[in-house]
């Protein structure tokens, strides 16, 4: 429910060829924290600092008030991940710490276990300048919460507005080359996969991309097989959600990812670059959410 009130459904294309992966696929929203707390009546913003014990400091203050707190993180400095690669702006929950063993306690996207992160760790994955996103120890804590007054409203909001967005794509980027979101970037990821076995990193491209889609917190389906979960918990307050087959449609869209991921995923594993099948799934996949999208426009036309 959280999900679908941040309207979370994205895609983003990126090309930059001076980073590794030179390929990336993004399949969530960049902005679902704001958006969801700013639906439920809470100002949403980003506390930002200037030093790594400045945002320690008051990360301990929040949660002596019995706060949980949210933050931004590099996955590459977070101890439970083992990874490699760096990506900022990963999103964890704080609920304590304990500071005798200078730990925090932090619970992290389907891992079902409370984790424990070092504070030199945490330092150094709170403020990270490596990537396409910089973090300066951003934090949010919510000063309360509360279930909104009409649920009916706000979730015919979110799901159009997620649709609206994923059609006609994001203003801030429309003149930008090398990052193309909503629906749009299907078309220049099926333009483009078709050289992907000319890139000299075409395997980590397409491994990093099945990682992305499939495997990094994503729930499976590129989260599309969570939205589906909460357009059936939808569904309870807008009957329409289901009459007009909502939920369907985007498990099979979901289904269709998880195609396409595990394509990738078997590229990546080959000798020798062949993008054949996967260029395949990848156009099932633009097809079915671009009937998706189409049908949620026509269910707020029905319903105005």
């Amino acid at each position: 429910m959280c999900f679908g009130l941040g309207a979370g459904l994205g895609i983003w294309y990126i090309s930059f060829p001076s980073i590794s992966p030179s390929r990336m696929v993004h399949v969530r929203s960049l902005d679902i924290e704001d958006r969801f707390f700013n639906r439920i009546g809470q100002p949403f913003a980003w506390e930002q600092f200037k030093t790594p014990e400045e945002s320690e400091q008051v990360l301990c203050a929040r949660l002596e008030l019995g706060v949980p707190v949210i933050l931004q993180t590099d996955i590459y400095h977070l101890p439970y991940y083992e990874s490699n690669t760096h990506y900022p702006g990963h999103v964890i929950t704080v609920w304590g710490y304990d500071r005798d063993k200078k730990v925090f306690f932090v619970t992290d996207t389907e891992r079902k276990a409370v984790l424990q992160v070092p504070f030199k760790k945490m330092r150094k994955a709170r403020f990270s300048m490596d990537g396409l996103l910089n973090i300066q120890g951003n934090l949010y804590a919510p000063q309360r919460l509360s279930a909104p007054e009409s649920m009916p409203d706000i979730i015919l909001q979110a799901i159009k507005e997620n649709s609206r967005v994923m059609i006609e794509g994001y203003n801030e980027l429309s003149e930008m080359d090398d990052i193309v979101g909503g629906l749009s970037a299907f078309e220049k990821w099926e333009e483009e996969i078709r050289n992907w076995k000319d890139l000299e990193d075409w395997r980590w491209a397409a491994r990093f991309t099945y990682q992305t889609t499939e495997r990094r917190g994503t729930g499976g389906g590129a989260f599309r097989l969570m939205y589906a979960d909460f357009l059936n918990e939808a569904a309870d307050y807008v009957p329409e959600i289901s009459s007009h087959g909502l939920p369907r449609q985007m498990i099979e869209a979901g289904l269709a990812w998880q195609d396409l991921s595990l394509a990738l995923k078997k590229a990546s594993n080959r000798s020798v670059p062949d993008f054949t099948d996967a260029s395949a799934r990848l156009n099932r996949v633009k097809q079915l959410e671009s009937a998706y999208h189409k049908n949620v426009m026509a269910l707020f036309n029905d319903l105005r």
